[in-house]
């Protein structure tokens, strides 16, 4: 009976996830015009309408017309453009002062596995990854082509500080990047800027990176798992994968936000508020063209509104490291949000925990993180030890009432009777009438870790390049399917020695023969990481398994 419940959960699970996947519901849009209007506090009532029209135009550009605009920056005043680098221990920053935004960002500990090469650089050749216009009452100014002027200095803490100032419809404006150098420097820089002389609201809109370079040898794969994320203050984090937006197709997402990030398998690219400060008012996610099945562009603009005429936020640059990520505060390690839609409030909380103890025991012990996962599947099934026992020895005894209830229901035809009948039966063996279904539990709880592991290993970069044995890399699939298949044979065993001097069961039987095949099937191509853990778990269980078989075999009446 547990494993056929548990082979219909778990079809049941994967029906419900492919039919979100490919029939995601409709997501209200909100009205630009209520988002501003609360955001813009004490703005009188015909300069919010007015600013409102303006963020709404300026917020809806085209992909191809926001795309034309770039191109025109780097044509417009040949010869101005100045590249200005900054290093640090993590990364190498470059900085354009047309636009005043950064336009590389090169990670000294990772290396770019595509055909490519070299270092991982999240930068596009040829497009910045940060563009910002200002909306102001009575005009839009994109400040993409703009040449600005730059002054580099250092702090008292050791840190670059690039000014870059312009005057832009004869009004001055400045960017500001403060960039810690030192050792303890995590892919973080400051963001700073004023707009001096605008009467009325205005808001900053800044344009996140189009798309990511792919980073690893499956750059299709690479490129499907590009996606914007964002956190509304009072909800969980969201996560739209460029192939969920059609070309042209606008999103809408009202705030207030506390951060928006592009990401793809490993690395993410994210603005977050400040603290204490403005959050992003709402964010406006485009499909961009595709030549080919593959969406490999988007955009993504969010706008912030401009409070003393200053604006700031926090760019992350960096891999998707779950305690790096924790460092940033404001829920930033929610930027992959693990789990369907439907089951992130779920999975999530136990996908942390999981991340949390794989990293714990990887730094108390030592180990690398193939061993990590053996030990973390064979505590897990010495956990579920004494459940296991429990569960089968109230299997024992319902085996030993099955003659008594048959017998029960023989005898009272009536229902009521038949009823009271099989209650006395049960209570006089001391046995629940809800014996059966737990033993459905020891199948049923380890899946959640197996259900968390299967999201893990989809962007934890901890496990990226991790070798173990003969497999290279364990976020990728066996190569030779060495583990796939040997999980298949342990689970096998584990069924064929669990049916052992059970009575006889046409529908078990089957299970343990499809059950084992149709796990190899699902698991064949996943991460050999995911495999190893499975396997371990089964090949712990067998020692247990074996016990209670022959506990069973005593227990079976002679004859």
């Amino acid at each position: 009976m547990d494993k056929r419940f548990f082979l219909a959960l778990f079809l049941s699970l994967i029906v419900i996830a492919i039919s979100q996947l490919l029939f995601p519901p409709p997501r209200p849009v909100p009205n630009t015009r209520d988002v501003i209007a609360k955001d813009s506090g004490s703005t009188p009532k015909a300069a919010a309408s007015s600013t409102e029209t303006l963020v709404a135009k300026a917020s809806t550009d085209t992909p191809s017309q926001s795309q034309a605009a770039v191109v025109s920056s780097k044509t417009a005043a040949p010869g101005t453009g100045e590249t200005t680098t900054v290093s640090t221990p993590k990364a190498i920053y470059e900085f354009s002062n047309i636009g005043a935004a950064p336009v590389s960002i090169v990670m000294r500990d990772y290396k770019n596995r595509s055909p490519s090469g070299g270092l991982v650089d999240l930068a596009v050749a040829g497009s910045p990854l940060l563009r910002y216009r200002l909306v102001m009452p009575a005009d839009t100014a994109d400040l993409a082509s703009v040449p600005f002027s730059l002054s580099r200095t250092k702090n008292i803490n050791g840190e670059e500080i690039l000014s870059y100032k312009a005057l832009v419809k004869n009004l001055p404006i400045s960017i500001t990047y403060t960039v810690p150098t030192d050792t303890t420097a995590s892919y973080a820089i400051r963001v700073e800027g004023r707009v001096e002389g605008v009467q009325g609201q205005s808001y900053l809109i800044t344009e996140l990176p189009r798309s990511l370079q792919p980073t690893e040898a499956d750059t299709v794969g690479d490129h499907r798992t590009l996606a914007y994320s964002f956190k509304p203050q009072r909800d969980h984090a969201r996560s739209v994968l460029f192939s969920g937006l059609d070309p042209g197709e606008k999103t809408l997402e009202a705030g207030p936000l506390n951060w928006v990030a592009v990401k793809n398998k490993y690395f993410v690219f994210g603005i977050l508020a400040p603290t204490n400060g403005t959050p992003f008012s709402e964010v406006t996610l485009t499909g961009g063209p595709r030549t080919s099945k593959i969406a490999t562009t988007a955009a993504a603009s969010a706008v912030q509104a401009i409070r003393n005429n200053a604006f700031s936020f926090d760019v992350y640059a960096g891999p998707q490291e779950s305690q790096r990520l924790m460092r940033m505060g404001r829920d930033f390690d929610h930027v992959n949000p693990y789990g369907w839609r439907f089951l992130q409030s779920v999975v999530h909380p136990i996908a942390s925990k999981v991340i949390q103890a794989l990293l714990w025991m990887h730094n108390r012990l030592r180990l690398s993180y193939g061993w990590v996962l053996v030990i973390l599947g064979i505590l897990v099934r010495l956990a579920l030890w004494p459940l296991n026992q429990s569960t089968m020895r109230s299997s024992l005894k319902m085996q030993e009432l099955q003659p008594k209830l048959a017998a029960a229901q023989k005898k009272y035809k009536d229902p009521v009777q038949q009823r009271e009948a099989i209650m006395k039966v049960y209570h006089d063996a001391g046995v629940s009438p809800f014996a059966g279904l737990t033993g459905c539990l020891p199948a049923l709880l380890p899946m959640p870790i197996l259900f968390a592991l299967f999201f893990v290993f989809q962007n934890t970069i901890e496990f990226r390049g991790v070798p173990f044995m003969w497999l290279h890399d364990i976020s990728v699939k066996d190569p030779f399917y060495v583990l796939p298949l040997l999980m298949g044979a342990s689970m096998y065993v584990l069924s064929w020695i669990g049916m052992r001097n059970a009575p006889p069961n046409p529908q078990a039987k089957m299970m343990g023969y499809m059950f084992p095949v149709m796990m190899t099937v699902v698991l064949l191509n996943m991460a050999s990481g995911l495999n190893l853990y499975y396997t371990a778990q089964n090949i712990a269980a067998l020692p247990q398994q074996w016990l209670l078989a022959r506990e069973r075999a005593k227990a079976r009446p002679a004859g």
